[in-house]
């Protein structure tokens, strides 16, 4: 591969992650997302299951309960799983 074309391949790269700090989180999970992959409607009704009604109780949410819920009501083995996979679908939606 040319070193033109790896430096645009990390130019969009940069951009791509820059973009993804700037979606709201209710994009980020989409309700098709969460109808697909979870027991949820959407990403709110996952944290009402969790008890998070505002940002204070969300970081008051222990890891294993965070974890347990994903692996009960998802595909997923874990956060990190959901997580990425959120980031690929909403990437290949929004940016390809």
């Amino acid at each position: 591969m040319e070193t033109k074309q790896r430096l645009e391949i990390i130019r969009q790269e940069c951009k791509f992650r820059r973009d993804l700090k700037n979606i709201q989180f209710t994009h980020y999970f989409s309700n098709q997302f969460m109808e697909k992959y979870t027991q949820f409607f959407c990403i709110e009704d996952f944290f009402k299951q969790l008890g998070v009604t505002d940002k204070a109780s969300l970081n008051e949410i222990s890891k294993e309960s965070w974890e347990q819920l994903v692996q009960m009501t998802t595909i997923f083995s874990s956060w990190q799983e959901m997580l990425d996979k959120a980031g690929e679908d909403y990437s290949l939606q929004n940016f390809y």
